[in-house]
Formats: C-alpha cells, sequence, structure tokens
C-alpha cells in the first residue's frame, strides 16, 4: 500500500454523525480477529533474548560471589560484607543510569537500535569484568554492566509491546519474564559448573559467557523488524504498514485487513499525539500523564518492595548463612531459579485470562503473607542446628521465588510499558525503570549488612512498604486486559482518535466494496475464462485481489 493509501478514514454521513456522537453502533457486529500469526510469536521470543541478556547480567554476580577462588582473591577482608553490597548496588546504580540513557536512543534511532548498544556496552563491559585484576576494576565492569543491562531491560518491553497484538498482549510481553528468569538458570548452572574447575580463572569464566550472550543479542537484532508504532511516529507510514502485514498475516486474514486497520488507528493516534509536548516535565505537568508516573512508581515499588531481587542474587549467600556447603549453596540457586521459571510460565497464560490488576493485587497480599512467616522463621531459627524451622525457611525462600515470578513479575513488565501513549513510551518507561533499579538499590545494596544487623527485623520493612503499595494498587490502578494500546489511553481520560473496531468496519467496507466492483467488470466482459482464472462462478467470497 503506497504511503498515501495511509489515513484515517472518512465514513459515510450517518456514520460519521454517529461516530461525533460517541457511538460506533455502526461496527458492533464487527468482530476483530484473535489469531496471532507464527511470525509474531517468533519475533517475540527472539526479541526476549534482552530479557535474557539483564537475567544472566544480574545474576552472575549471585554464584560468582560463592566461588572460592572469587572470595580468595576479593573478598578475604574484614569489608567483604561491604565490597558484596557494593558489587550488587553498583550493577543495580548502573543500571538506573542505562534506563535515563535509553529513552532518547530508543526515541531518535529506534527501539532496534537502543538494545544494539545496550548489547556493545554489555560486550564491553563483560571483558572488564572477566578480566578485573583488583576489587576496584570488578566493581566498574559491573557498573558499566549494569548501564548496558538497564538500557535493554527498559527498552524491551517497548518494543515487545509495539508489535504484540493486543488480544494476548499480556502473555506475549511477559515473555521478557520468562526469559529473564530462565536466563537465571542459566547463570546458576554455570555457578555449580565451574565450581569444579580447579583454576584460578574458575570464577571469570560466568563473564565470559556473559560476553556470548551479549553477542547472541546483538545478532538476533538483524532479524527483527523495527516497531511500527516508531515507524508511524517517524512518518515512515509505508515501511509501518510493512511491518505490521509481515506480523499479522495468517490464512485466517489474506488481505491484511487486521493489520491495515491496526495502521489507520496508529496513524489516527500519532497523527493527534505528534502535536502535543514531549519530555519529563510534561509528564509530571499533565494530570493523566502523572497518574501514568505515579502508577509506574507504585508499580516496581511494590514488586522490589517484597525484597525479590536481593534474594535472587543472594540464594547462595543465605543458604551459606543457613549452613550449607559450597556445592550445596549453588545447586540450590540452581533449584531456585527452576521454580521462578515455573512461575513465570504459570503468568503468562494468567495475564491474559485474569488480567494485570487482579494479579498484582493477589501477588502484593500474598507475599507479604510470605515475608511475615519468614520473618518469625528467621526470629526463632536462624543460627540454630538444622531442625524443621530451618527447612521451612528453605521451603519458604523456594515458595517466594515461585509465587513471585507466577503474580507479579511478567506482569510488572507488562503493565509498565503498555500504560503509555506512543510518543512517549520510551519516557514511561525511564520511569517506570528508575523505580524498579532505584528500589532495587534500597533493598538490595544494604541487604548482607541489614540482614547480619537486624536479622528478622530487616523482613519488616519489606512487609510493611509491600502492603502499603498493594493499597494504592487496589485503590488506582485500571485494568488494561484485552485492549489496543491506544484504546488503553481511554482509561486515563485521553482522546482516543479512532477505535480498532471502528478502523476494522472501514477496512471491510472498503475490501467488500473493492470484490463488487471486480466482480461487476468481470461480469461486463462477458468472459468464462477469466472468471475460471480469478474465481469460481459469481460467488465473490473466492475473488482473490
Amino acid at each position: 500500500m503506497p504511503e498515501s493509501d495511509v489515513k484515517t478514514p472518512v465514513p459515510r454521513t450517518d456514520e460519521k454523525q454517529s461516530l461525533e456522537r460517541g457511538d460506533s453502533s455502526h461496527s458492533d457486529g464487527v468482530e476483530i480477529p484473535r489469531h496471532t500469526s507464527f511470525v509474531n510469536v517468533m519475533v517475540l521470543v527472539t526479541a526476549c533474548l534482552g530479557g535474557f541478556l539483564y537475567g544472566f547480567a544480574a545474576n552472575a554476580i549471585s554464584g560468582t560471589v560463592a566461588q572460592p577462588t572469587f572470595i580468595a582473591k576479593f573478598l578475604t577482608n574484614s569489608q567483604a560484607l561491604q565490597l558484596t553490597d557494593a558489587m550488587l548496588g553498583g550493577f543495580l546504580g548502573g543500571a538506573m543510569v542505562g534506563s535515563l540513557l535509553q529513552a532518547p536512543i530508543a526515541n531518535k534511532f529506534g527501539r532496534r537500535i537502543a538494545n544494539a548498544v545496550a548489547a556493545a556496552i554489555v560486550i564491553f563491559a563483560a571483558a572488564i569484568s572477566s578480566g578485573a585484576v583488583n576489587v576496584a576494576m570488578f566493581i566498574a565492569g559491573r557498573v558499566l554492566t549494569g548501564v548496558g543491562a538497564g538500557m535493554v531491560l527498559a527498552n524491551s518491553p517497548v518494543y515487545m509491546s509495539e508489535v504484540a497484538p493486543p488480544h494476548n498482549r499480556g502473555m506475549l510481553v511477559g515473555l521478557q519474564g520468562v526469559g529473564i528468569v530462565t536466563a537465571y538458570i542459566m547463570a546458576a548452572i554455570c555457578a555449580l559448573g565451574f565450581n569444579f574447575v580447579e583454576a584460578d580463572y574458575q570464577w571469570r569464566l560466568v563473564f565470559i559467557v556473559l560476553c556470548g550472550v551479549a553477542c547472541l543479542l546483538l545478532l538476533s537484532l538483524w532479524f527483527l523488524p523495527e516497531s511500527p508504532r516508531w515507524l508511524m511516529e517517524k512518518g515512515r507510514e509505508a515501511e509501518a504498514i510493512q511491518v505490521l502485514e509481515y506480523l499479522h498475516k495468517t490464512k485466517a486474514d489474506p488481505y491484511n485487513t487486521l493489520a491495515r486497520a491496526e495502521a489507520v488507528q496508529i496513524k489516527a493516534q500519532v497523527d493527534t499525539e505528534r502535536a502535543l509536548p514531549k519530555g519529563f516535565i510534561y509528564i509530571f505537568s499533565t494530570p493523566h500523564l502523572r497518574k501514568r508516573a505515579f502508577i509506574s512508581i507504585i508499580l516496581w515499588t511494590m514488586g522490589q518492595g517484597t525484597g525479590i531481587t536481593a534474594i535472587a542474587n543472594l540464594i547462595p549467600t543465605f543458604m551459606a548463612g543457613l549452613g550449607f556447603g559450597t556445592v550445596v549453596q549453588l545447586g540450590l540457586g540452581v533449584v531456585w531459579s527452576v521454580c521462578a521459571v515455573i512461575g513465570c510460565g504459570i503468568n503468562v497464560v494468567l495475564l491474559d485470562r485474569i488480567g494485570r490488576r487482579k494479579l498484582l493485587i493477589i501477588g502484593g497480599f500474598g507475599m507479604a503473607a510470605i515475608l511475615s512467616t519468614m520473618a518469625a522463621l528467621v526470629k526463632y531459627y536462624l543460627g540454630t542446628p538444622a531442625g524443621p524451622g530451618v527447612r521451612a525457611l528453605v521451603a519458604l525462600y523456594f515458595i517466594m521465588g515461585a509465587f513471585f515470578t507466577s503474580t507479579i513479575e511478567c506482569t510488572s513488565y507488562v503493565y509498565g510499558s503498555e500504560i503509555w501513549p506512543t510518543h512517549l513510551r520510551s519516557e514511561g518507561s525511564t520511569i517506570t525503570y528508575l523505580s524498579f533499579f532505584g528500589n532495587a538499590i534500597a533493598y538490595s545494596a544494604p541487604v548482607s549488612v541489614g540482614l547480619n544487623n537486624i536479622g528478622w527485623k530487616f523482613y519488616m520493612i519489606l512487609i510493611v512498604v509491600t502492603v502499603v503499595t498493594t493499597i494504592m494498587i487496589v485503590l488506582w490502578f485500571p485494568e488494561t486486559m484485552g485492549l489496543t494500546l491506544e484504546e488503553i489511553n481511554v482509561t486515563f481520560g485521553d482522546k482516543v482518535e479512532l477505535e480498532l473496531k471502528d478502523a476494522l468496519y472501514n477496512e471491510t467496507e472498503t475490501l467488500d466494496a473493492s470484490k463488487r466492483m471486480l466482480l461487476h467488470t468481470l461480469s461486463n466482459m462477458n468472459d468464462s475464462s477469466t472468471y475460471n482464472i480469478i474465481g469460481k462462478g459469481n460467488n465473490e467470497d473466492n475473488l482473490m485481489i
């Protein structure tokens, strides 16, 4: 379709009047197709390599701090706890910077280029970490790794939400979370396997693997299309339509009706938003955008308030505190990651069935209950000989990982990216992930010292934050399940220029009119051979145009 064909359709007089009244009864009988093409699924599966890179980069430190050769080189002095927290906090601080950097890069050069820059940074940083000769060099490598990982974590769900169909966007964008926890398993397996390497370079191997993962992401971007919404925003309408047709074409929709309708809807919305101001000042000075920012901040204040990042990164260390040896510590880290993957699998299935809001509420209150039980067990059993209390505490670590990932993990990645309008989606993602990493630093950076000094009371802080923020979710978060990205704007009081069903109705009418015109032309030719070439008889449903 040429660029000039991409325009908001002009309804017939009666239809135009009904649209102006906000009445879409003319399209009430139009059913929006709920098919998802194999190509669309594979694009999103490939895109979740961004989440995989973040997960591996984040969790590489988990097994490293338990490796004997690493401890002997960097963690032998009295500052070992502080250095461990610096390694965690440095990565998360770098990730905050990365989440800020991705927005201008993604807006100017595209979502794919932003991920390419992130992958290149991680390759360089992983090389520094693997070759570190002192603790300062290692921490510098972790900070730089955080920059690249933060960029890819913030940008990937934006891209995925912009190429996923609305009816199962939750499941497909939720693959970001699946990619992250799958990487946790791989990092844990690497840590366990490399533990048996009897050489001084034992701990360096996981960072060499991290370099390979970043190279894989960089290579995969060659096969991914650019976001059609970003292309439309940049005025590259023909390319945007080609991408939509590539993503949505199936045997059930041979005429690309859904792709063309979605292109019309996206263009109508983008044309309206193009004239609007941009930037963080505009966001925080505009009520409906300020509400989105508030929701984005609360989303991960609750998620990180559960302490999940601190626990995920230090599972082997926690297990050491319960009296387990190095091999068992690393093995239990693998088991914890497997529980998390199972939870994510459940989460992506539930997202488009139960909805985002309900899952967040169930997850928040459920995590508060789990943390309360853990606090009681830590208070009465930590430091005692192994017995029922210690075994129950170990079991709760695994239950916590599975429950969090089955309710909150994937839900938050999806929700935080889909609530923002196209022209501000990268800025919105920045706000979301500044909250993600800011809260992660608040709970992860002091976790080793905090648990050592105040013990079970550290869990009480997590419980209070989780309960308060979950109540805020109950009061203020709207549901977005099943809506297109443009239609989600309505839940925040924005104006939607054209609903998808109206665009689809118009495209269907145009297609039917084209069929009738072609049939009329053929009938006037009185040439039966032409009928045999194009279709059978006068059945217009058999015509292919």
